[in-house]
């Protein structure tokens, strides 16, 4: 009797059981799909992002119908009034009522993870939807911020903390950002920035990069900048702009390339000078590098040689003017026969006088006039480089 009595007690509570799980998977299903039914709703405002931005969309969606409001970039707003296919559908579309005097349209809009794409059919004369003129804009849901991933963020090589070595930096300037760049630049010894500076090309291109930064005023990058920017004679904001403009020129690898070589030249000094190489090989470093520091040019030169000629340089108001005083008297006076005029210079009181050079120009600093067109003479085909060793 004992054993028939704990016999129906078991069964009995396992039947309990089967029950009470019977119950917990119907009140799961009872909570889980009415929300997955309702969690594709547009209700909410969007603003564009791309081709859409500074458009915005508010949608408001009860059951199956979807309503709300659509302003374009130009101030033009619709009304819009559609339905959803199907209630777990992620689609909706409908019909746009113009306000103003514009012409109704139609939609048809799609959801996104972050957001929804958002198709605009305007109507043709007989007022049927005209795809051939249909546009198509993304929407971000307000308060949804997308995750910015690796291949959206630049490629930037981590770069040391503290100050590096001349031959560190060097190595990794070109793969860190600008700031980084700057930041290590301005930590570098005096001796060893004066020696980067000693060649254009290199120079012309670090420059571009720290102007990039845009370093905050006051700090220590930017007086290295601005002892840069003073041996240069520009600013960076038209260095900027010719730089660009070079980088459409079609020979700004090559530019690349000659810095490059330059750079390869600052490692071999400091080597050298560290007593780190061969005393050959140091003489050949310097037959090499010192033609190029005697023909040293400014970085705006380099640049706008490589952007075509028909670059102007910028020149600024205050350098025109003595060139405009000197016209002006030169044509007050009475005419002189040329031979037997004498050219004086118009110098403002106080002035520092230039030192006059061979060639007559204000690009290079050293008694050395440039090379003639140096970059396009080395696309001629077996024309020796002039930065061949002499």
């Amino acid at each position: 009797m004992r054993g028939l009595a704990a016999r129906y007690a078991a069964f009995d509570m396992m039947e309990a059981v089967r029950a009470l799980s019977a119950l917990l998977l119907l009140g799961m299903a009872a909570i889980v799909f009415p929300q997955s039914l309702r969690a594709a709703t547009f209700s909410g405002g969007y603003d564009g992002i791309g081709d859409a931005a500074g458009m915005s969309l508010t949608l408001s969606q009860i059951e199956r119908r979807v309503v709300g409001s659509l302003s374009l970039q130009g101030g033009a707003v619709y009304t819009l009034n559609g339905e959803r296919e199907d209630a777990r559908s992620g689609t909706a579309q409908g019909a746009l009522g113009a306000r103003g005097g514009q012409r109704d349209a139609f939609f048809h809009i799609e959801e996104r993870p972050l957001g929804l794409q958002f198709l605009f059919i305007p109507a043709t004369a007989e007022g049927e939807p005209d795809l051939g003129r249909a546009s198509e804009y993304s929407f971000l849901k307000r308060g949804v911020r997308p995750t910015i991933t690796e291949e959206t963020n630049p490629r930037y090589k981590v770069a040391p903390e503290e100050p590096v070595d001349i031959l560190a930096f060097i190595d990794g300037f070109r793969g860190w950002s600008p700031g980084d760049t700057t930041r290590l630049y301005a930590g570098l010894p005096e001796r060893q920035r004066a020696l980067i500076l000693l060649y254009d090309h290199a120079t012309a291109e670090l420059m571009w990069r720290i102007c990039e930064a845009a370093p905050e005023e006051g700090s220590i990058a930017a007086r290295r900048l601005a002892d840069m920017q003073e041996r240069q004679q520009t600013d960076c904001e038209p260095y900027l702009r010719v730089v660009e403009r070079a980088k459409k020129g079609g020979l700004f690898s090559e530019f690349l390339r000659r810095s490059q070589f330059q750079l390869e030249l600052i490692r071999a000094t400091v080597l050298c000078d560290r007593g780190e190489t061969g005393a050959a090989r140091c003489a050949d470093v310097s037959a090499l590098g010192s033609p190029l520091i005697l023909r040293w040019r400014r970085a705006d030169a380099i640049m706008r040689e490589l952007a075509g000629a028909d670059v102007e340089p910028d020149v600024h108001e205050n350098e025109r003017e003595p060139e405009a005083a000197a016209e002006r008297e030169a044509g007050e006076t009475s005419p002189v026969p040329a031979a037997e005029v004498e050219t004086v210079p118009q110098v403002a009181p106080g002035a520092r006088v230039p030192l006059p050079r061979p060639d007559g120009g204000e690009e290079a600093v050293s008694d050395f006039g440039p090379d003639a067109l140096p970059l396009a003479a080395e696309t001629v085909e077996h024309h020796r480089l002039p930065l061949a060793r002499p």
